[in-house]
């Protein structure tokens, strides 16, 4: 009898482990189908523009539903023992997260799916001065540093997935807005970088930290501290690590 649960558990985990992986392909790939420039293209003509926004929008947040459900379910095996530096990375890069996130999400932003063609003409907001994709490199540094921190399969499928969508996708929203040969965009991207820091370094642009607006900076730090507050209670494990 206990070869038989035992058995049903292995064959349930495998079962769990594989729906894991199919909703992980479902999410990045009906956004890469859905961005490729023809099928974009096509059912924009159509559609209309804003009923293909809505539609991307549904066919997004149902397979992001799938894969948040997929992840709860799964197993854990583990590939390695994380490092306690790599263990402490969320703690760390969490807070650069928040400020991308917070700046994006509060300005113009032509990362942004609705916004994506709404470029402002007067003046670059401070954000976009570190990088003209504040939004997706924030997902990104959430997610990558989750997957050092969590380093089982499960994880690295989950998080996996939404830092190369993150990055993947906002590189390839940044090379379709170059293509279509927008003069804003062009003039806006001549004084940023998609790399964060980039346009900075090569010295295309300056910025004083006030230009990022305080107000954006406080919420940030007010989105990092409700993280760590909620995170033992909601995730179930403590934002900072002790050695074992």
């Amino acid at each position: 009898m206990d070869y038989r649960r035992s058995a049903f558990a292995v064959e349930q985990e495998k079962r769990n482990m594989l729906q894991l992986t199919l909703a992980a392909l479902a999410f990045t790939g009906s956004h890469m189908v859905l961005s490729h420039r023809n099928i974009r293209g096509g059912l924009i003509g159509r559609l209309g523009l804003w009923p293909f926004r809505l539609a991307y929008s549904i066919v997004a947040l149902a397979s992001f539903a799938w894969l948040i459900v997929a992840y709860t379910e799964a197993p854990v095996e583990a590939l390695f023992d994380a490092h306690m530096a790599f263990r402490h990375m969320p703690l760390s890069l969490m807070f650069v997260a928040s400020v991308f996130l917070v700046g994006g999400y509060t300005i113009i932003n032509p990362s942004a799916i609705v916004l994506e063609d709404m470029v402002s003409g007067d003046q670059i907001p401070g954000i976009l001065k570190i990088t003209r994709a504040p939004i997706m490199w924030g997902t990104g540094l959430f997610a990558f540093s989750h997957m050092l921190a969590n380093p089982d399969m499960a994880s690295w499928l989950f998080f996996g997935s939404l830092t190369f969508l993150a990055i993947a996708g906002g590189w390839h929203l940044d090379r379709r807005k170059e293509e279509g040969g927008d003069l804003q965009w062009m003039n806006m991207a001549a004084q940023t970088s998609f790399i964060p820091f980039a346009a900075l370094l090569t010295r295309r642009t300056k910025l004083k930290v006030g230009e990022l607006g305080w107000w954006r900076l406080v919420l940030a730090v007010v989105l990092y501290a409700a993280m760590l507050a909620a995170h033992s209670s909601v995730i179930g494990v403590s934002p900072m690590p002790l050695p074992k």
